[in-house]
């Protein structure tokens, strides 16, 4: 007896593997496989065209034909099997990664399926990094994507579609299916990037017929028998292969034939009848007993029959060519063919349907005790056993959170009746962050109530991420946190938290995580200091993924923003993305986005407007191509902003309408739509169309009057800016209170624009002393981190305040006026005179202006200034410049007074701090 071999008790990992393994490799051609050089030529003219769709009903051939074409083709061929766990996109991705990685070796690695948060799955990120990862490669490679009809998942088409549009020149992708698939075909067939083969194509020839015949039935049939046999079949191969294997018990070969006849569905069931009863009694039981498993092996089909033969009888049957496929080269692990696989389980449950269950529930227990869940909740589900793969669920819930598969997740719950989801709450609160995660958000609040409802009627709670209540409080912050709910994410992840402990160490990361994000939310930077201090270093994140790492990584980054340090901020997200670029690490593709778009803002409020347009366009492409939309728009705004303040108003006003147009579709709400329409409003204030900016005031319901709350602060701050035109008074009152919530709260990049605009106010009031002690103030904030563009984006109003300022001392004759760098006011001055608004006078050719000069100095004037300070008196001014001493000395004279300097070593000690001498 053949011992039996198979996965043992090798562990859980290790289990996956092996079957992951079975998956990527292609059928093996057969001993007497019948070669069809014909549809070999045909897949290699094919696969010139970026994808290739072989479609046909099952039983043609398909996996069969793109294997002969891959084992001689010599191009690199990555082959992926899908099933339908495969339908959970970070796992497809996963699983493509791993396929191409027997083709290129390191691109699992360096791709990896990765997603996104708790909220935001990101599986998206690794179409963008394959992309990368063979952007440069030389050499093609074919991803073969057989049995595609399985997949159903919307997001698995719609990121195979982002793959499509973004297929590097390295890649082409080959579609085996039964149904033409949901991916954009029409449109690639007409720019002639698509190849097809369907059922006309992979029908067997008369010729190709015989050779199979031949082949099987070792005999040679008359041509008129074989082309009966072939247009009877309609070249169908499962029916030749089915009539080849009748044959070859027959002697009387021409009434077989003449019998032959019928739809391909008579034929199939007609020809496994004869099939079937020609077996022995022994292979026909393990034919109908193993028929209700997806892959086989000996230590499975043992535990499943009760029996230990079943390696011998699975290598006997592979013999004798009995549609048994091995799916590894040594035979640990095999499959029946789709269509023969049917037809046996029909069987089973006409002859045999008291055993079919406990096959099922045997193959169930196998599969848990081998740490296989995703077959056993299969095998479970399949006989109504809910009890049990209730059970398994529970179990695997952390895991599989663990591994971002919570489309697996949802779907095993989503299999499960709703009334037995409500006796165990820890499900019901599980499915909800499934749910949330997946996308069906509609979902989440019965999903609590429920969890809820059974918690209160004392229902029993189970294993999973940790208490029922914790899990509950997660998925709410998390939901708040979508709709710019700062201060509810607090609240409900403060709840949470007093639930739970280090042990529960991914319910209580992220609970810590969204109490931070909700803090941030709130403006309360402070707050989320020492939480993100803490997860920084959090052990559960550190041993569970490095993403954990990025993820607050970009939020510490964001909080240096909100406290308007943007120099850190800067670091930050530079120092991000240089790591993440690198090949080992580009499994924080989803946070690339994110740190682009935070990037932009920076660099737009420091001035650099090159570099924030930049860094705006590669947001906006990350985050379209990883279908983050709220990051999306985010991005989409801040080019608005950068275009508007370059003078390109129309694209600014493209930019809005897509962010609007984004925000409105995919359901992104709270502050992040609510930008869209600021920065309209901001624009069209800029131009002067002040009525429509109060018709759109009107609209959001908003008065001088109301609460600050930092989430509506940029609603606000252009309410005051509408109001400045208006009624400055009320501008001056509405600040008033915008102002002390900033700083009671440390947010410095608030509070320098909320003084600017105060500034302006009081010029409107007729009070210049006020504004200037303000913009004063501004000013010194400013500088040390260079928030330059919240003073140019107040235009001509403060550029004309700042041109007072900036007049010989006038600026340091104030209240902190002395803490202002020279160099910053100098940067601020560019950016204004960049923006169409020069804070200096106009000078002539030669001459010099700069801030704190009272006038511009002439080009002699600079001369005499470099000789004064080198210390030589006017005598020999004048003879190094060939003039007379009273030239010199009313030269002089106009320095000391453009200077606003009371001696000559004054003047040249002013002048050094104006930057005016090197």
């Amino acid at each position: 007896m053949t011992g039996s071999r198979g996965v043992g008790t090798v562990g859980t990992g290790a289990n996956r593997d092996v079957l992951l393994a079975t998956k990527l490799r292609p059928p093996p051609l057969r001993d007497g496989f019948v070669a069809r050089p014909r549809l070999s030529a045909s897949l290699a003219d094919a696969v010139s065209r970026e994808l290739v769709v072989v479609s046909a009903p099952a039983g043609f051939g398909k996996s069969s034909a793109i294997a002969e074409w891959a084992a001689r083709c010599g191009t690199p061929v990555a082959w992926l099997s899908l099933d339908d766990a495969d339908n959970d996109p970070v796992r497809f991705w996963r699983h493509v990664a791993a396929a191409l990685d027997v083709a290129r070796p390191g691109i699992a690695a360096a791709v990896g399926a990765r997603s996104g948060g708790v909220s935001t799955p990101s599986y998206h990120a690794a179409v963008a990094a394959l992309v990368n990862e063979l952007a440069e490669s030389a050499e093609t490679v074919v991803l073969v994507l057989d049995d595609y009809h399985v997949v159903d998942s919307a997001a698995v088409h719609a990121s195979l579609t982002d793959l499509l549009e973004h297929l590097p020149g390295a890649l082409r992708l080959l579609v085996a299916t039964r149904a033409d698939p949901p991916l954009p075909l029409a449109r690639m067939r007409a720019r002639g990037r698509l190849a097809e083969l369907r059922a006309e194509d992979l029908r067997f020839t008369v010729a190709e017929s015989g050779a199979l015949l031949g082949a099987a039935t070792a005999r040679s049939l008359s041509p008129e028998a074989t082309a009966t046999l072939a247009a009877r079949t309609e070249g169908w191969a499962a029916g030749l292969q089915l009539a080849a294997l009748s044959l070859a018990r027959r002697t009387d070969v021409e009434r077989f034939v003449t019998e032959f006849s019928g739809s391909n569905r008579f034929v199939l069931d007609y020809l496994t009848e004869e099939v079937l009863d020609g077996q022995s009694a022994a292979v026909r039981g393990f034919l109908l007993e193993t028929s209700v498993l997806e892959r086989l092996s000996g230590p499975l089909c043992d535990a499943v029959r009760g029996r230990d033969d079943s390696q011998e009888l699975l290598e006997q049957i592979e013999q004798a060519n009995l549609f048994l496929h091995p799916l590894d080269d040594v035979r640990r692990w095999w499959r029946y063919h789709h269509l023969f696989a049917d037809l046996l389980r029909a069987r089973l449950a006409r002859e045999q349907p008291g055993r079919v269950a406990d096959l099922h529930r045997a193959a169930g227990d196998w599969f848990a005790r081998h740490g296989l869940a995703d077959q056993a909740v299969h095998h479970l589900l399949a006989i109504g056993d809910h009890e049990r793969a209730a059970d398994i669920v529970g179990e695997q819930v952390p895991a599989q959170l663990r591994r971002r598969e919570a489309a697996t997740l949802y779907r095993w719950l989503a299999a499960l009746p709703r009334e037995r989801l409500r006796l165990r709450p820890h499900l019901c609160a599980t499915k909800a962050l499934a749910a949330l995660v997946s996308g069906h958000v509609e979902e989440v609040e019965p999903l609590l109530a429920e969890a809820e409802g059974g918690l209160d009627a004392g229902a029993e709670s189970g294993p999973g991420l940790g208490p029922v209540p914790a899990v509950v409080a997660l998925v709410r912050a998390e939901l708040a946190l979508r709709t710019g709910g700062g201060g509810a994410a607090v609240r409900h992840a403060r709840d949470g938290l007093t639930l739970v402990d280090r042990a529960d160490g991914y319910l209580e990361y992220f609970l810590r995580y969204d109490l931070a994000a909700g803090f941030l939310l709130e403006g309360a930077a402070e707050a989320a200091e020492p939480l993100l201090d803490e997860l920084a270093v959090h052990p559960w994140a550190a041993r569970a993924d490095p993403f954990f790492a990025a993820r607050t990584l970009s939020l510490i980054g964001w909080m240096r923003v909100v406290q308007g340090r943007l120099d850190e901020a800067l670091r930050i997200y530079r120092n991000a993305l240089d790591t993440w670029a690198r090949p080992t690490d580009r499994t924080h593709l989803p946070d690339a986005g994110v740190a682009h778009a935070r990037l932009a803002q920076i660099s737009y409020l420091r001035g650099e407007l090159d570099a924030a347009a930049e860094q705006a366009e590669a947001a906006v492409e990350q985050c379209r191509r990883l279908g983050r939309p709220r990051w999306q728009v985010t991005a989409l705004v801040t080019a608005a902003r950068i275009r508007h303040a370059r003078g390109e108003d129309d694209r600014a006003t493209e930019a809005l309408d897509e962010a609007g147009g984004l925000a409105a579709g995919s359901g992104v709400a709270g502050p992040i739509a609510a930008s869209v329409g600021v920065q309209a409003a901001r624009i069209a204030l800029a131009r002067g169309r002040v009525d429509d900016v109060a018709d759109w005031v009107r609209g959001r319901g908003f008065a001088p009057g109301d609460e600050p709350h930092y989430p509506r602060e940029p609603e606000y701050l252009l309410l005051a800016r509408f109001l400045l035109r208006r009624q400055p008074r009320q501008a001056v009152q509405l600040l008033a209170g915008w102002h002390d919530l900033a700083e009671s709260q440390h947010r410095t990049g608030s509070v320098v624009e909320i003084r600017v605009l105060a500034a302006l106010a009081h010029a409107e009031l007729g009070d210049p002393a006020g504004a200037a002690t303000i913009l004063v103030d501004a000013l010194a904030l400013a500088a040390p981190h260079r928030q330059l563009q919240v003073f140019v984006d107040e235009g001509a109003a403060a550029a004309a305040l700042l041109r007072e300022l900036l007049v010989g001392r006038r600026l340091e004759r104030l209240d902190g006026g002395r803490a202002v760098p020279h160099a910053f006011l100098s940067a601020l001055s560019a950016a204004f005179h960049r923006s169409g608004h020069p804070l200096l006078p106009a000078a002539r050719p030669g001459a010099v202006a700069a801030p704190g000069l009272v006038e511009p100095l002439t080009a002699r004037e600079q001369e005499i200034l470099s000789l004064l300070a080198d210390g030589r008196p006017n005598r020999a001014i004048a003879e190094e410049l060939v003039i007379s001493v009273d030239t010199v000395k009313r030269h002089v004279t106009h320095l000391l007074d453009k200077l606003a300097a009371g001696n000559r070593t004054e003047a040249v000690a002013r002048a050094r701090v104006l930057g005016l001498l090197s």
